[in-house]
């Protein structure tokens, strides 16, 4: 899941919305630049899907709601990201092409290639666009990083662990059933 940077000027939204979105290809703009990313692995889509899985089964016909990537998310005016699994709680956020504004809860998902950008890049600008809770989800350790940005919480949770969502008060991810996959061809 290489990470390629585009030319090395600053990019606006404008120049985000012209550029070629090939089948497979997620392409985010943060800080002025541009970033694309490759299809992610088999183990990768295992943990995403059952983590969405796990929340949509806990929120079908609640307030909330939960999306899958890809979906192009928002958050300034030169920042837009796509995120492996968001909840959003605020329905004025949503809009036909994805979220406008921080979603209550982030989770990305890393591959080799993409996790000091997820680790930094994201983190950064999830704090600074007011995402309250972002998580980052190891499968080669079958880790959980929990960030609770607007508190400074952080907790690590492993492979036999539950998580609490904070925007979820009544909702805990079973993070045995995410890992449970490690089936590798």
């Amino acid at each position: 899941m290489a990470i390629r940077k585009a030319q090395s000027h600053y990019h606006t939204y404008e120049d985000w919305l012209k550029v070629e979105h090939d089948e497979g290809t997620r392409v985010e703009l943060i800080d002025g630049d541009i970033y694309m990313f490759a299809s992610p692995t088999r183990r990768h889509q295992a943990v995403l899907g059952e983590m969405f899985g796990q929340l949509y089964n806990h929120l079908r016909g609640k307030r909330c709601k939960v999306y899958a990537g890809p979906i192009d998310v928002r958050l300034e005016n030169d920042a837009v990201v796509v995120p492996d699994i968001i909840v959003v709680c605020d329905p004025t956020k949503l809009t036909k092409a994805g979220v406008e504004g921080a979603p209550d809860l982030i989770i990305e998902i890393l591959s080799p290639s993409t996790s000091r950008h997820d680790k930094l890049t994201k983190f950064n600008l999830y704090r600074r666009a007011g995402v309250a809770e972002y998580w980052i989800v190891d499968p080669a350790d079958n880790t959980l990083d929990a960030h609770r940005l607007t508190t400074s919480e952080y907790n690590v949770y492993g492979e036999t662990d539950t998580v609490v969502v904070n925007a979820l008060h009544d909702f805990e991810m079973d993070l045995s059933a995410v890992f449970a996959d490690e089936d590798e061809f």
